[in-house]
């Protein structure tokens, strides 16, 4: 395997940073809505 094969392959494997930021964004926007849920529910 050559050299550009490996790092090729190790590409793959890691998410892109778009990738991550679109992980990221989607975990915070979770955590809002669970928030937001616990705040409509108390108030009502």
């Amino acid at each position: 395997m050559t050299k550009s094969e490996q790092q090729s392959d190790v590409k793959q494997l890691t998410p892109s940073r778009v990738e991550e930021a679109q992980r990221v964004i989607s975990e915070y926007m979770s955590d809002l809505r669970e928030i937001i849920w616990k705040l409509h529910r108390k108030m009502n």
